[in-house]
């Protein structure tokens, strides 16, 4: 395995190929530009301490065949990437979601498919160009999205472990699907990564299909329940959490490398939810209060 130094000097080397390719206004956009100046003074020996976040940027490709539209590739770097896979997903206006999803889906399989080690942006650019226009055709009615648990008979709470949630698009893709769906519940950044959607049983098994089209290096659902809504019951009567989001407990590092939480903190919160029997399915031991 390479270095992290001649890993982080390849990432940054691709990203400069990147804007002499595209050097117009708003065609290659970096998340944070004082990450790259961060990235590039550990590279160049100015400092010991290894950059915290990751280099994230989209390009954004105009295509003109068959119809001029733009697919915005948005990519994340894991420190050791090119040796791992990077986060790449594609967002675009002009398809429907269940041709985004799998235009990603076809994506992520690609990027299985090329050898360690090389730099993978520019392969995915000419992917996109050689396969874009297979999503573009004449859109067929698709089916909206009904309101939150309407006609909902199942409630259902899914439990989703992952090696870790650390890619900015990745988080955003998390918060927005929920709210688009009506599920709640939260999401636990770092290493491992948490997912807890809550709802009707047809929006969770909808959530947990989008999710696992993105590219993990390891994604399973741990654990789901189901509860058949008796006469007076709801779906919202079921619900544990209010609302989707983050939830970030003692992290050291937070948003750097490899951060992981404060688990006692996690558990304490799940028993506030009167959840604390999922700690053991999902780590395989049991929790500890943190004053414990």
């Amino acid at each position: 395995m390479a270095d992290l130094t001649s890993l982080l000097e390849l990432q940054l080397s691709e990203i400069e190929l990147l804007g002499s390719m595209f050097p117009g206004q708003g065609e290659l956009v970096l998340d944070d530009p004082a990450t790259v100046a961060d990235v590039r003074q550990y590279v160049d020996g100015q400092t010991d301490t290894p950059p915290a976040a990751r280099l994230e940027f989209t390009v954004n490709l105009k295509l003109q065949e068959p119809q001029q539209t733009q697919f915005s590739i948005q990519c994340s770097f894991p420190h050791d990437y090119p040796e791992a896979l990077p986060d790449i997903s594609i967002w675009t206006s002009c398809i429907t979601r269940q041709s985004q999803s799998q235009l990603n889906l076809e994506l992520s399989q690609y990027l299985q498919t090329l050898p360690s080690g090389e730099l993978y942006v520019n392969s995915v650019l000419e992917w996109v160009q050689d396969n874009a226009s297979r999503f573009l055709g004449p859109a067929s009615p698709t089916k909206e999205i009904s309101p939150a648990n309407a006609a909902s008979t199942t409630f259902a709470r899914y439990w989703i472990y992952s090696h870790h949630i650390q890619s900015k698009f990745k988080r955003r893709d998390l918060n927005e699907w929920a709210g688009k769906l009506g599920v709640t519940g939260f999401y636990l950044p770092g290493k491992p990564g948490i997912i807890c959607v809550e709802g009707g049983k047809e929006r969770c098994e909808e959530y947990w299909k989008w999710v696992r089209e993105l590219n993990w290096k390891k994604i399973s659902l741990r654990h789901h329940e189901e509860t058949e809504l008796a006469d007076g019951q709801t779906v919202d009567g079921l619900r544990k959490f209010q609302g989707f989001g983050e939830k970030v407990f003692g992290a050291h590092n937070f948003h750097g490398r490899n951060f992981h939480m404060d688990l006692g903190e996690f558990y304490q919160f799940l028993k506030e939810h009167q959840c604390e029997t999922i700690y053991a399915i999902l780590f395989g031991l049991e929790g500890k209060n943190t004053e414990s």
